[in-house]
C-alpha cells in the first residue's frame, strides 16, 4: 500500500521533454518492422482475441494500425485518435488478410514518417509512437511472445509523450505534483509546484509506466503500484475517450 507522505523531490526532478520527430519517426519505423516480423505469414493467428482490448482480434488490431497509417499518410485527421476515427479503420480493413495489412502500413510509412518528421509536431509524433507500440504489446500479449520492455527507442519516446501529457493535465486541473522515475527517462516531475502543493512519487520501469498511463492496468493493479503519496486523484485522470483502465487484471 502506498505511503500517505512523499518527500519533497521536485528539486531533483526534470520537466519532461517530448523527443523529436527524427526520433519520433525511427521509433515508428521500428515498431512496423517488429509487427512485421512478428505476423508475417501467420494467417492463423488472426481471429485470436487481443485480451488488452478485448473487443478486438489481432486482424482488427492490425487493422488500425494499418488504417492509422493510411489516415495520417492522407492527412484524414479528422477525430484523431477517437474511437470514431480507429472504429472506421477496423470496420474499413477487417475483412483484410494479415499480410495485406501488414503490405498497407507498409506502403504507408514514408509518408507518414516524413510527415512525423517536422518541427512543431513532436506532440503528435509521439502520440503515434506511443500507440504503435501499445497495439505491439496488446499483440505480443495475445501471441503469448513478449517484445522488447528496456533499452528500447520507441518505449523512451512512448514514455515522454505520456509524461508531457500527463504534466499537461495535472498542471490545467491542478494536480498533485508526480514525480515519475523510471531507468530510460530519470526523475521526471509532472505538474506545476508553483502552485500546488500535494506531492506524490512513483518509480517503475519504462514498460510499466508505458502500460500504467496508457491504459493497460486495472484500478486494482494502479493502486497495487509503489507509491509514495496519495494516488487518489492521479488515478483519478488517468484514461480518455480512447483509453481507460480495465475492468480486469492485464498480467504480462
Amino acid at each position: 500500500m502506498y505511503r500517505h507522505a512523499v518527500a519533497d523531490r521536485t528539486g531533483d526532478a526534470s520537466p519532461p521533454r517530448l523527443k523529436s520527430g527524427a526520433d519520433a519517426a525511427a521509433a515508428y519505423r521500428l515498431i512496423r518492422e517488429r509487427v512485421d516480423t512478428l505476423l508475417r505469414g501467420r494467417a492463423d493467428v488472426a481471429e485470436r482475441v487481443v485480451s488488452a482490448c478485448p473487443a478486438w482480434t489481432v486482424r482488427q488490431t492490425l487493422s488500425h494500425l494499418a488504417g492509422g497509417a493510411q489516415d495520417v499518410a492522407s492527412q484524414n485527421l479528422d477525430g484523431v485518435a477517437t474511437e470514431h476515427w480507429t472504429r472506421a479503420q477496423v470496420d474499413r480493413l477487417s475483412n483484410t488478410g494479415i499480410d495485406e495489412l501488414l503490405d498497407l502500413w507498409a506502403q504507408a510509412i514514408d509518408q507518414v514518417t516524413a510527415l512525423v518528421d517536422q518541427p512543431g509536431l513532436e506532440f503528435p509524433a509521439g502520440q503515434l509512437v506511443f500507440d504503435a507500440l501499445t497495439h505491439e504489446h496488446d499483440i505480443r500479449g495475445a501471441l503469448g511472445e513478449p517484445g522488447a520492455r528496456s533499452a528500447d527507442p520507441a518505449l523512451a519516446v512512448a514514455v515522454a509523450f505520456l509524461s508531457t501529457a500527463y504534466d499537461q493535465s495535472a498542471r490545467k486541473a491542478g494536480l498533485p505534483v508526480l514525480v515519475l522515475t523510471t531507468p530510460e527517462a530519470g526523475s521526471l516531475q509532472l505538474g506545476d509546484p508553483d502552485t500546488v502543493s500535494e506531492r506524490v512519487a512513483l518509480s517503475v520501469s519504462d514498460f510499466e509506466a508505458l502500460r500504467a498511463f496508457g491504459g493497460r492496468r486495472s484500478h486494482r493493479q494502479l493502486l497495487a503500484l509503489p507509491w509514495q503519496g496519495d494516488p487518489t486523484r492521479v488515478l483519478a485522470a488517468l484514461g480518455n475517450e480512447a483509453v481507460r483502465p480495465p475492468a480486469d487484471d492485464l498480467v504480462e
